[in-house]
Order: C-alpha cells, then sequence, then structure tokens
C-alpha cells in the first residue's frame, strides 16, 4: 500500500483509533481502523470520539473517500439502542454503509464493521481465522 502520508495513531475517550491515507488504488483514501472497548467505553463515548475524530479530520466533506473498520463491539444481528444509535450517525448523518452482513465472531455476532461513502466495492466479507475468536473482516475496491 502507498500511504499519501505519515500513519497516525490515537487513543481518544480510551477508543482506539489508526488512520492511513493511501493514494493507491483509490487517491486520498482515509482508512481508519478502530478498537471500541465495550467494557470501557460507553456508546455515547464512543459516538464522540468519532464525530470528533471525522470532524476535526475534515472528513465531513463527502468527497473525501473513507473507510472505518474494526471492532466496534456493537451487535449488528441485535435490534438495540446501540445499533441505531450507530447508524444515525455513521449512516444516517453520513451516508456511510456499512458493508458486513454475516457474523464476524465465532459466537454468532456481527460485532466487527466496515462502512464506506466508496462506491467502487467488488466485495466485501470475512475470513476463518484460527487463532482467534473474530473473523479477519476485508474489502476490495474496483480500481479507478
Amino acid at each position: 500500500m502507498k500511504c499519501a502520508e505519515v500513519p497516525q495513531r490515537f487513543n481518544f475517550y480510551n477508543v482506539e483509533i489508526n488512520i492511513m491515507v493511501l493514494s493507491d488504488p483509490i487517491p486520498n483514501v482515509h482508512v481508519i481502523s478502530i478498537y471500541r472497548s465495550k467494557t470501557y467505553v460507553k456508546l455515547s463515548s464512543f459516538i464522540d470520539a468519532l464525530n470528533n475524530h471525522l470532524h476535526s479530520s475534515k472528513l465531513t466533506d463527502c468527497s473525501i473517500p473513507v473507510v472505518l473498520l474494526g471492532d466496534f463491539n456493537v451487535n449488528l444481528m441485535e435490534q438495540t439502542t446501540e445499533k441505531r444509535a450507530l447508524n444515525k450517525c455513521l449512516i444516517k448523518e453520513r451516508g456511510y454503509t456499512q458493508l458486513i452482513n454475516q457474523y464476524t465472531t465465532d459466537y454468532h455476532t456481527l460485532i466487527d464493521h466496515i462502512y464506506t461513502n466508496i462506491h467502487l466495492v467488488k466485495s466485501a466479507g470475512t475470513l476463518e481465522s484460527y487463532y482467534s475468536d473474530h473473523k479477519p473482516i476485508y474489502v476490495s475496491f474496483t480500481a479507478l
């Protein structure tokens, strides 16, 4: 992967955030990986951290390609207030699409997510892992 900027790492409200800005295959794509501990980080603090980062990084501009992925610890297989709050923040307010629609853990939960505003998605899904109870998630894009 060709980085357009030096990758950055933050811990904001105890949410781990890593950012890479890639120049290829999609120019200026911001890949943001997230880890939220369900035990230590309330969803309201998590959403505050996301909003703060996206706003401070000027990623409120819909023309900037963004991939937001990681362990959100919100089970999208259940209808909960956490799921509704996350959908409001990322889907309704930002226009992102959530790409993963299958279990991401051995416990039949979907807590690892990929959100994007890029419409060149070739495929997305999960893989198997023998070293973790989480399944690796991936997204593949069509070249420009």
